[in-house]
């Protein structure tokens, strides 16, 4: 299902737009958010208004918690207690510096296909039991994934008080050529036009069928060298999300256009932009 356009372009359209290849991407998978107290962080993203279903036990020491959304999206607080191979070592590492979004999977329901649009346009990558790797400097924090369905999940698991259905966008920060480059190749039509962060500003937008990232300057990462800066979730209004926040006690967020923002602080180490369905911006 193609989703209802939703930013206000500019004018500018495809200037870089892939070579009219089907895409091999079909929108975004999941956003693991790297945590140092994941009951903490799990405590914050319930009164956020977030189900949270707790992940399965790992050999490596992982440990996690997933906001499933009902059309396979998802966001995951994970952590990784000490390092005991190189994924944990990667956590560690990133959590030295504080929480914060690690990883940015693509959806990709074709993975042989995907990897070999990858091989033909000169991408590394390996395949692995269920994500496609992409092995070249730069997109360490980048792989493409399969939406996660257990034979685990409940109803309940993706019904949210806050009324999130689904993550429908990520925003990047950095020197993004590369991935500009990278999300074409996968498919992305590439146009500019005007996004709220909560700022309005003006960015290239990599848009997929099922959901699209947002390429901002580099003076938008909340910490140095991290690219992934934030992520938009579709609501079907935003009563719930503003009643959640007023319980909370902390100041809540104005509405910025048809969106509220709920700054990193409070998200532990990104901004939730919370935009209401019905509503394209």
């Amino acid at each position: 299902m193609r989703m209802a356009l939703p930013l206000s372009v500019l004018a500018t359209a495809l200037a870089g737009v892939s070579s009219g290849r089907a895409p091999v991407v079909a929108g975004l998978d999941h956003v693991p958010i790297a945590v140092t107290d994941l009951e903490e962080a799990a405590k914050a993203y319930r009164a956020l208004g977030f189900t949270l279903k707790p992940g399965r036990p790992h050999d490596n020491g992982i440990r996690n918690q997933h906001a499933k959304f009902p059309d396979g999206t998802e966001l995951e607080l994970i952590t990784a207690p000490e390092a005991r191979d190189a994924l944990t070592t990667t956590y560690r590492r990133h959590l030295a510096q504080g929480d914060g979004p690690a990883f940015l999977a693509l959806f990709a329901p074709d993975h042989a296909r995907a990897a070999a649009r990858l091989a033909s346009e000169g991408i590394g990558s390996k395949r692995l039991r269920s994500v496609v790797d992409i092995e070249e400097p730069g997109f360490e924090y980048l792989f493409l994934g399969g939406r996660n369905a257990s034979p685990t999940d409940r109803p309940e698991h993706f019904v949210h008080a806050n009324g999130t259905t689904s993550l429908i966008a990520v925003w990047l920060a950095g020197e993004l050529s590369p991935e500009r480059k990278l999300l074409e190749a996968l498919g992305a039509r590439v146009m500019t036009g005007e996004v709220r962060v909560p700022e309005r500003v003006t960015a290239p937008i990599a848009r997929f069928d099922e959901g699209e990232v947002v390429m901002l300057a580099a003076d938008r990462q909340l910490r140095s060298g991290r690219k992934i800066a934030g992520v938009t979730l579709r609501v079907g209004s935003l009563a719930a999300i503003e009643t959640l926040l007023g319980r909370t006690g902390a100041p809540v967020p104005r509405r910025v256009g048809s969106s509220v923002f709920v700054p990193p602080d409070r998200a532990h180490g990104l901004w939730l932009e919370f935009r209401a369905a019905r509503t394209p911006r």
